[in-house]
């Protein structure tokens, strides 16, 4: 049975996870920030702020327009000071007094190196929204989740003892909660409550119960090399697919798998839950070669990710195939609900929304369904339409729509709230 919809290349964050288009137009603000707070010596290239940030797949960050943000190790520290400035003058005095003296005594004990000011600042900001009202919470926690997440990878720690002071000046202050890098202490139920939901669990990675599929022919991020890699299991009707990301660089003697994002789903239930290869202790990449392994149970899942699968994955199917390309996996494996899928995560904003869509509604919709627009989903719907979109023997209907028959209904997709 072939599945004729759309299929973006599975990621972290899943995330996590998602991809899409990256573009030059990047959002940017003077380098002017002022604060209360000790400053920190200014850099001489323009960035944008935080609250820029709508989403986030496969480590990338992007702006509502679907745009990708870039930014570098040397805009964290200055990024974090000017949400810092922002935030402050949505506290009271006496909460602006508190994190000005917790902010100081930190500076105090010793001169911090870049990695401490991240990992202190980043705990500092979770607490500072975490004060302010409740309707402006919902605005700044979102885009600083998928920041925070963000700096993970471009200053990793791989022990966090390393950092003892800190954590017993965040200890003393009561604010250990908010260092989102420590394990939960409660036993993780992500699993259980697959199960219960009659998702298949993935095998750990490095198992031979993993199929290797072949390396992915379409890849909307441009990775050096995708595989793909399916399970199914003997007991539960579903499927898992895992798409390891390789980052290939002999120049530098680099070729290891950076990326390796895992969806499961259930034939009968529609539920689909998700994993990426984020270390639960340290939020950081587990990375390696071919021998790469790692347990299923070691790394975040759709509880902890920092980036919103959901974004991208929507629809009837969790899966979004390519069909007749190798991602297509519907011929061996259970990969079409009988019901329309639901996410598992306790994040209030993963969520598959009704559909922008329905089958049988609309030309690019006699085949499968539409997704709910989002950025990240509009992404998807731009690339497949401009390189896989019908599947041949039609060339694909071009996001501009000159293809008349498919090309209307994309033309209406973007007036109807898909961002330019």
């Amino acid at each position: 049975m072939q599945i004729c919809s759309l299929m973006v290349v599975l990621s972290s964050l899943f995330f996590f996870g998602c991809g899409g288009d990256s573009s030059d137009d990047n959002k940017e603000i003077p380098n002017d920030i002022e604060t209360d707070f000790p400053q920190i010596e200014p850099l001489p290239e323009p960035i944008l702020k935080i609250t820029d940030i709508s989403d986030g797949y496969y480590g990338l960050l992007y702006d509502a327009g679907g745009n990708e943000l870039k930014i570098n190790k040397n805009q964290v520290l200055l990024l974090q000071d000017g949400l810092i400035n922002e935030l402050n003058s949505n506290l009271n005095e006496e909460q602006r007094a508190m994190f000005k003296e917790l902010h100081s005594n930190f500076t105090d004990i010793k001169l911090p190196t870049d990695i401490e000011k991240v990992l202190f600042q980043n705990v500092l900001l979770d607490a500072m929204i975490s004060s302010i009202k409740p309707q402006l919470q919902d605005k700044y926690f979102p885009p600083f989740r998928l920041f925070r997440h963000h700096t993970h990878s471009l200053f990793p720690i791989s022990r966090l003892t390393d950092y003892q002071w800190i954590l017993d000046l965040l200890s003393q202050r009561s604010l250990l909660s908010h260092l989102i890098l420590i394990p939960p202490q409660e036993t993780d139920n992500y699993i259980d409550t697959c199960r219960e939901n009659d998702v298949p669990i993935p095998p750990d990675w490095g198992s031979t119960l993993w199929q290797y599929r072949g390396v992915a022919t379409i890849d909307f991020l441009e990775n050096d090399k995708t595989e793909v890699w399916a399970y199914e299991s003997s007991t539960v009707q579903g499927s898992c697919i895992a798409l390891p990301r390789w980052d290939i660089r002999p120049e530098e003697g680099i070729n290891e798998i950076s990326l390796l994002g895992i969806i499961c789903q259930s034939k009968t239930t529609g539920k689909a839950c998700f994993w990426d290869n984020l270390s639960k202790e340290t939020g950081q990449r587990i990375k390696g070669g071919a021998d790469l392994t790692f347990k299923i149970s070691d790394i975040k899942n759709g509880n902890s990710l920092g980036e919103n699968c959901t974004q991208c994955h929507r629809g009837k199917n969790v899966f979004l195939i390519h069909p007749e390309t190798n991602l297509d996996i519907s011929d061996d494996y259970n990969i079409n609900p009988n019901v329309r899928y639901q996410p598992i995560s306790t994040q209030a904003n993963w969520s598959n929304p009704a559909a922008h869509s329905e089958l049988g509604d609309g030309a690019c919709a006699s085949c499968h369904e539409i997704g709910a627009l989002s950025g990240g989903y509009c992404n998807i719907l731009r690339n497949a339409a401009n390189q896989t979109m019908p599947p041949q023997p039609e060339d694909p209907a071009n996001w501009d729509g000159a293809t008349a028959f498919y090309g209307a209904h994309i033309q209406q997709m973007i007036n109807d709230g898909c961002p330019e």
